[in-house]
């Protein structure tokens, strides 16, 4: 018993290694291409990339002996109808609340206008086709991210688990983020306002798995076409210093709803 739970946890920490080199290598690779033969990034890029997460699980699942099919380490199995849209309702509009919230703070503190309900109700059948286009982007990020990994990282509780994911996870995006503020696609301070935030957003999508058992509040979730600088009319007005604000809002708001929705520690 004792010698099998140790070679498990040291195949767990292969499987770990290698996940996490190989991910970071590829989309490094696929970024860097692109300059290199002095092509602009497309965005389409941006979509494919998501996959590479899955397509690594697989190659690691094929390499290093883990107990367990696709289906249990991609946390595909939904627990029942109710419990799948329950896990739904709190990815995604757990999400929005979060949003209109810093949204509704920041204009308080005067950092613009909230949006009109009229553009809300305008803009929702938009955001619903949308949201259902995207998760098949998200699905092949969320499976190896929140799904595998994160599954692989369980023996470090929850919160340790989550956060060397969204450690991780943030690591991911910085190849593509840095290429597109190196073409002028960005500027350098909307880079870094993209990719350090992401760090609070994965807490919150690795809470909703955990509640839940499944990887798919975190696909929707991840998916939801939103930000709460969205919420805000004439976003591109605002200043350098008014998006770190609302970043920074939202950073923390996030983290609130993490710990919220996170399960609890058992007696």
């Amino acid at each position: 018993m004792i010698t099998s739970l140790f070679v498990q946890r040291t195949n767990n920490a292969r499987a770990v290694r290698l996940y996490v080199l190989t991910v970071l290598a590829s989309i490094t690779v696929v970024s860097l291409a692109f300059p290199v033969f002095g092509i602009q990034l497309p965005e389409w890029v941006v979509l494919a990339g998501r996959w590479i997460p899955a397509l690594v699980s697989l190659l690691v699942l094929r390499l290093v002996p883990l107990e367990g099919g696709i289906g249990a380490w991609w946390r595909l199995r939904a627990g029942g109808v109710g419990r799948f849209f329950a896990g739904l309702g709190v990815g995604v509009l757990g999400l929005a609340a979060v949003y209109a919230l810093t949204a509704t703070i920041a204009s308080l503190l005067g950092i613009g206008r909230l949006q009109t309900a009229g553009f809300l109700l305008a803009v929702l059948p938009t955001l619903v086709v949308t949201l259902l286009l995207i998760t098949l982007s998200t699905f092949g990020e969320e499976v190896g991210w929140r799904g595998f990994l994160q599954k692989l990282l369980e023996t470090k509780g929850f919160w340790g688990g989550a956060a060397r994911v969204s450690a991780v996870w943030v690591l991911f995006h910085v190849p593509v983020h840095g290429v597109m503020a190196a073409q002028g696609t960005l500027s350098w301070g909307e880079a870094a306002l993209v990719t350090v935030p992401l760090f609070a957003l994965g807490l919150f999508l690795s809470a909703a798995v955990a509640r839940f058992g499944s990887v798919w509040p975190a696909v929707f979730g991840h998916a939801l076409p939103l930000a709460s600088v969205n919420l805000l009319q004439d976003p591109g007005s605002l200043g350098p210093g008014e998006r770190v604000t609302v970043a920074t809002l939202e950073f923390g708001l996030l983290l609130v709803a993490a710990s919220i929705v996170a399960p609890r520690r058992k007696a």
